[in-house]
């Protein structure tokens, strides 16, 4: 009866494991789902694991920039260009990185001494998503 729970115990976690990187590839792959939400000035990325949600008022400073070094991974997933969760960039900075495209422009959004980086998976709808940001600062 022992080996017949064991097996049972590593048939469930064996299974587990496959559905949770199952889940990172494709969250990894698919990109964040961004919204802004005009009525609260949020910017919501929604993404699998490393979901957030930044107030967009006058204390933030947006910026289309070139892409960063980045240095390593500290609580993130990365595949290929497609980057998602906290890393360190050049100039030993943490910071929050949602990236369609690592390879494209970022968008640079600085609150106080948080930093976020996103941008999609295409130059068009990141300038679109730019332009958007901007429009809620006026």
């Amino acid at each position: 009866m022992d080996k017949k729970v064991k097996n049972i115990i590593t048939a469930v976690v064996t299974i587990a494991i496959f559905i949770f990187v199952g889940l990172m590839l494709i969250s990894s792959f698919r990109g964040p789902e961004i919204s802004i939400i005009e009525s609260e000035n949020l910017l919501d990325i929604d993404a699998l694991f490393y979901s957030k949600e930044i107030e967009i008022n006058e204390t933030v400073n947006i910026s289309l920039v070139s892409p960063k070094e980045i240095l390593r991974k500290t609580n993130g997933a990365a595949i290929g260009d497609v980057k998602s969760g906290y890393f360190t960039i050049e100039g030993d900075l943490p910071v929050y990185l949602n990236l369609g495209d690592a390879t494209a422009d970022w968008i640079e959004i600085i609150d106080g001494e948080d930093y976020y980086y996103i941008n999609l998976k295409t130059e068009i709808d990141t300038i679109d998503l730019y332009n958007n940001l901007i429009d809620m600062l006026d």
